[in-house]
């Protein structure tokens, strides 16, 4: 089962993006249907790509760094759940960005889509 994009972008929340002491964060909640994510790739702002061991996804269910996940190592992402992502490293300067963000679920395999937010 394919998600249209559009339902995807309404994941991201947006007026989220912020600049943190190390890096930047933004929230994700999960309206659509709960997944289990076994794989992520490496997030994409404005074209520049971000190493996996940069990002750290966090929510109540407990904190854990992207290239951690695998089949083996799920993450949870149950419908209502509010999810922080945070990537360390530099600030993003202040404007409008492009974020991409791309995982793969058991439930419905690859997702990719793109969202613009401004600091």
């Amino acid at each position: 089962m394919q998600i249209p994009t559009f339902l995807l972008r309404k994941l991201y929340v947006k007026g989220s993006l912020e600049n943190v002491d190390d890096g930047f964060k933004f929230k994700l909640k999960n309206s659509i249907s709960t997944a289990t994510a076994v794989d992520f790739k490496p997030l994409k702002v404005n074209g520049n790509e971000y190493p996996l061991e940069t990002t750290v996804i966090s929510s109540e269910v407990g904190e854990i760094a992207v290239n951690a996940i695998s089949k083996e190592n799920s993450f949870a992402i149950k419908v209502g759940l509010d999810i922080t992502v945070h990537v360390k490293g530099d600030q993003l300067a202040a404007g409008e960005h492009t974020i991409d963000i791309a995982l793969a679920t058991t439930e419905v395999g690859d997702l990719a889509f793109d969202v613009k937010d401004t600091i």
